[in-house]
């Protein structure tokens, strides 16, 4: 990825280089994941060179894609790596876009920033327009850093904790979606504890209670004595067809 890719995106349509132009998110993490330091700068150039909107809503009502915020992320990802976004995870306005590339990142670090904002979370929020749903994406996001076939090599204490965090979520969610959320989360934390939770859970709402077969399928799996981690090369295969089909 050249440093004057973004640039070109962001500078042509198929709308107003203010709203990102031809650009997208993914687009801007990539890039910044890609060339570090120097992306940040190229992305706090372009942030001030087009004037990113902050807000997701424009006055007349129509929303799109808040570039800015995305941008000040990926800057101090970028600059300060994920100390940075730690930081960011405090500010209720900008959670949201750290969860958003920390999930990205892929490391036993980014993890724990995101455990750590878990730590505190009350999970009170029920929908995507509460200002701490921010929760609920990080605990998404370690779903799909640790559960997944090509999860991230973590330590005993780290699954330790997102069982801990993933049964307390489970317990504070207000609709099946939420628990369903903490459930496919806890497919992360395969340890005897988690399993024997999960197969001891009482579920009567239908939809919880397939989220609770998977979630017990994944930890036998997971824990099964012959279980061979994926490689390098077989998890860049997975993101791959991963991100083809998103």
């Amino acid at each position: 990825m050249k440093l004057s890719a973004l640039a070109k995106k962001a500078a042509k349509g198929p709308v107003a280089a203010a709203y990102g132009g031809a650009m997208n998110v993914e687009d801007m993490i990539r890039f910044v994941l890609f060339h570090g330091t120097k992306g940040a700068d190229e992305i706090e150039r372009l942030l001030k060179q087009h004037q990113w909107v902050m807000d997701g809503q424009l006055p007349d009502g129509s929303l799109v894609v808040p570039f800015g915020r995305w941008a000040v992320a990926c800057i101090a990802y970028g600059r300060e790596g994920v100390a940075g976004l730690a930081l960011m995870l405090r500010e209720q306005a900008m959670a949201h876009f750290a969860v958003g590339i920390l999930r990205e990142v892929r490391t036993p670090a980014a993890v724990d920033a995101l455990l750590d904002y878990c730590a505190a979370a009350r999970f009170m929020a029920n929908d995507r327009e509460h200002p701490a749903w921010g929760e609920w994406q990080a605990l998404a996001a370690l779903n799909q850093l640790l559960a997944l076939d090509d999860f991230v090599p973590v330590s005993e204490r780290t699954l330790d904790r997102l069982r801990e965090t993933a049964i307390r979520a489970y317990e504070c969610g207000v609709t099946a979606h939420l628990k369903r959320t903490a459930l496919f989360a806890l497919r992360g934390a395969p340890n005897a504890a988690a399993l024997d939770w999960a197969e001891r859970l009482t579920v009567l709402d239908s939809e919880v209670e397939s989220a609770r077969s998977v979630c017990v399928r994944a930890l036998r799996k997971r824990l099964a004595p012959d279980l061979k981690p994926l490689n390098a090369e077989q998890k860049r295969q997975v993101r791959r067809a991963r991100a083809a089909n998103v």
